[in-house]
């Protein structure tokens, strides 16, 4: 008797510790056991008692990589009540709406947790052409010498509040920053994190856990796409579904708009090359350049593709009629490429493109 009541108690207590520890993995273990990625969201605050400057949606992949989405707020979203600025209405459902993600944690970043983090990052590197001033308030002004420095724990809330607030366009400010910046956190590792506010739960810690033992080479960078529209600045819904898809398959897909090409007659028939660039843009594609190959006896059409633009060319040959040859810049010596084209397209003799 006295053996089975140990046996009945030992399996009692195999049982207990398999459910605790069930039910003690966090979501994040669960999620990525399971071979999801896992999301969680960071909202900015860039001064106290205002609504948050910047989300970042920080993606972790069960396959070994991170992706992170930057959200200015004065992007404008779709209510109930209509279009309104996401800096009016935020809240993490809006945004788990609009990119289609559902978030295991929510933390909201105060301006002293974002100064916490630089501090422990030591600071945050930034190039700036000119100085950078804005009066952001009768209180507030940033004013940052031209330069590359490292910017102080407030000085890169200044920054970032110049980026957000004071100029039109701030992409080109934000992936600077924060590429440079994240590379500082990868570089401290779990330190950089360890303790602050903002990693205060079992899922955050698990997360950062994770997300930091991932090589840096395996860590992405995007803003999310947007477009001027009259007043506003609208999320790009098409590049917007690109984007989700590489942050939670790790897959990206071209679309035509992306190819630019330079296209260059190679024949002596006039207005072959303006033709066959109309012909090229009617089908989605980006002509930058059209003009006079360096001579006009080619016999055949040459599609020259530099390495790296090798999923643009097969998207592009994907009209272009057969017969059309590949081939590299060094095969044909071709020293100056057109400024700003991805693929240089030289019509040779014969060449014809359905209608």
């Amino acid at each position: 008797m006295r053996r089975i009541l140990v046996v009945s108690g030992l399996v009692l207590i195999g049982l207990g510790l398999a459910l605790y520890f069930s039910l003690s993995r966090t979501e994040v273990a669960r999620a990525l056991g399971q071979g999801q990625p896992v999301h969680i969201l960071w909202s900015i605050h860039l001064l106290p008692q205002d609504p948050p400057d910047l989300a970042v949606a920080v993606t972790l992949h069960p396959q070994g990589w991170v992706s992170f989405l930057l959200i200015p707020t004065d992007l404008s979203v779709p209510t109930e009540q209509g279009w309104a600025s996401l800096r009016e209405v935020y809240s993490p459902k809006i945004l788990a709406d609009l990119l289609e993600l559902t978030f295991v944690e929510t933390v909201e970043v105060a301006p002293a947790a974002w100064e916490n983090v630089v501090a422990r990052v030591g600071g945050a590197m930034v190039r700036a052409e000119t100085r950078l001033f804005c009066q952001i308030s009768p209180e507030i002004t940033v004013d940052l010498p031209a330069g590359e420095r490292v910017l102080s724990p407030v000085e890169s809330r200044e920054f970032l509040l110049y980026a957000l607030r004071c100029v039109e366009d701030p992409r080109p400010f934000l992936s600077d920053f924060f590429r440079n910046f994240l590379a500082r956190v990868w570089a401290k590792g779990r330190a950089a994190l360890a303790g602050l506010d903002i990693a205060r739960t079992w899922d955050s810690q698990e997360f950062w856990r994770r997300a930091l033992d991932v090589p840096f080479d395996k860590v992405g960078l995007d803003i999310l796409p947007m477009v001027r529209e009259d007043s506003r600045i609208m999320p790009d819904f098409v590049k917007l579904r690109k984007v989700r898809e590489k942050i939670v398959s790790g897959r990206t897909f071209l679309t035509r708009d992306e190819v630019r090409i330079a296209v260059l007659n190679g024949t002596w028939e006039r207005f072959l090359a303006t033709r066959v660039g109309h012909w090229l843009s009617a089908r989605g594609f980006q002509v930058v350049e059209v003009g006079s190959a360096d001579r006009q006896d080619y016999t055949q059409t040459l599609l020259i593709v530099p390495t790296g633009a090798e999923e643009k060319a097969a998207l592009l040959r994907g009209v272009l009629p057969e017969g059309v040859v590949q081939t590299s810049p060094e095969d044909v010596g071709l020293e100056t490429w057109p400024k700003d084209a991805d693929l240089v397209l030289i019509l040779g003799g014969e060449f014809e493109v359905e209608g």
